[in-house]
């Protein structure tokens, strides 16, 4: 993707990776114990911005076919719902 620093692609590759390795949460502490990264390295990227939507976009439009339908799925189950109700007296 245009405009992403070599370091930043570079955090970003180990970033991804780790993330798939790691079992349980997936944190600054976890991620610096799978990977040859820091947490401080890992809090100080984090810190920077980055556009994740615009990052998103590029990789589809590379990775998918323009000319076939395409749908997008969630699977909700996996989601943990909560409800609150508050009672006004």
């Amino acid at each position: 993707m245009p405009g992403i620093s070599q370091p930043q692609k570079k955090f970003l590759v180990t970033l991804f990776s780790t993330i798939l390795l790691i079992y349980g949460k997936v944190n600054f502490t976890n991620l610096s114990r799978y990977s040859s990264l820091s947490e401080k390295t890992y809090r100080r990227h984090f810190l920077k911005h980055f556009n994740f939507p615009q990052f998103n976009q590029y990789f589809l439009k590379q990775a998918l076919n323009p000319e076939q339908k395409i749908i997008a799925v969630i699977d909700c189950s996996l989601v943990k719902f909560r409800f609150y109700w508050q009672i006004k007296s």
